[in-house]
């Protein structure tokens, strides 16, 4: 896979993530364990988005 391949995979997963969260926020409350662990979840795929990122500048 093309690095810009990878990094539109991994905004993709960001942005399942985000919604997953989301979606599980409003169902479980905002402080649920469920809602934290998706939100350290969309954490580090952003810090390894981020990571790559600046790697390659």
């Amino acid at each position: 896979m093309s690095y810009e391949g990878y990094l539109d995979q991994l905004l993709l997963l960001i942005k399942e993530k985000r919604d997953t969260m989301i979606a599980v926020a409003n169902k479980t409350g905002y402080v649920s364990e469920q809602t934290v662990k998706c939100s350290q979840d969309l954490d580090k795929l952003i810090y390894k988005y981020q990571e790559i990122i600046y790697q390659k500048k």
